[in-house]
């Protein structure tokens, strides 16, 4: 039975999907191509999403899709995709001898005043007016954490490789089950993550009036705001060789060393 593959591309990578979508047809069968911005919530027929962009497509995709997506790097990073454009004779290679694995990433559930939220990557709570302003973390069974800041990033292990990296947050292996608590450009040098235990529900709330963000958009201004691991998950498909710590020192040069 021939597998069945969906490809969804950033517009403005149509050239680079109709290239890879020539390059696989006659070994799997490709029933639909989107453009992702045409892209709407549903159950598609087929096996799984080939995705054609940057980290960003392929967590908007992972949202829309119930189905398991594969990423084909045409962007900056990369952490999400498993193969970059030059390499389809790789991954067809990979698809037939049957080394793709499903990987599953828990998200973050966000219940704000105006409903509830699953972050892939992560929620960032900022002052609407770019002031700083005191922000209040509270934790089922243990003391308030406060601090004075632009605001306050909560992140999966998944995006702890995103906006969190750019705050000095520390780099968390995507099967940890933890939660990264970051304060945004804090006062008193109070520059450190820290990380807690996904059974942990967390209220956060200001006085002030803040922009609401779900994986940079914001979805709501309010001064409260509780989050949890959510019981929604989203898949990835992977090669069996794939490599964490290979992926940190080829994007990022994370652990390179000097002879490298």
């Amino acid at each position: 039975m021939s597998v069945k593959v969906m490809v969804v591309h950033r517009a403005d990578k149509a050239k680079e999907a109709k290239l890879l979508v020539d390059q696989l047809n006659g070994h799997v069968e490709v029933v639909q191509k989107y453009d992702l911005e045409s892209l709407k919530p549903g159950s598609y027929n087929c096996d799984f999403v080939i995705v054609v962009g940057g980290d960003g497509t392929v967590l908007k995709t992972a949202k829309i899709v119930d189905k398991p997506v594969l990423g084909f790097k045409a962007g900056r990073i990369g952490f999400l995709a498993s193969y970059t454009l030059d390499q389809v004779e790789v991954f067809l290679r990979d698809l037939h001898e049957g080394k793709l694995l499903e990987e599953k990433r828990w998200m973050l559930k966000v219940i704000g005043k105006n409903g509830s939220y699953n972050a892939i990557n992560d929620l960032v709570v900022m002052v609407s007016s770019k002031k700083m302003a005191e922000f209040r973390l509270s934790f089922d069974g243990c003391s308030d954490l406060i601090f004075f800041s632009d605001g306050i990033l909560a992140c999966t292990p998944t995006g702890s490789t995103a906006y969190n990296l750019s705050l000095g947050g520390a780099i968390v292996s995507p099967n940890c089950d933890v939660i990264q608590i970051m304060p945004i450009a804090p006062y008193f040098l109070q520059n450190r993550s820290i990380i807690v235990p996904t059974s942990q529900k967390i209220k956060l709330w200001s006085h002030a009036v803040c922009d609401v963000m779900i994986d940079g958009v914001i979805v709501e201004k309010g001064s409260e705001v509780f989050f949890t691991k959510s019981e929604k998950v989203f898949s990835l498909l992977r090669p069996d060789y794939y490599d964490f710590f290979a992926v940190l020192k080829n994007k990022v040069g994370y652990g390179r060393g000097i002879t490298d």
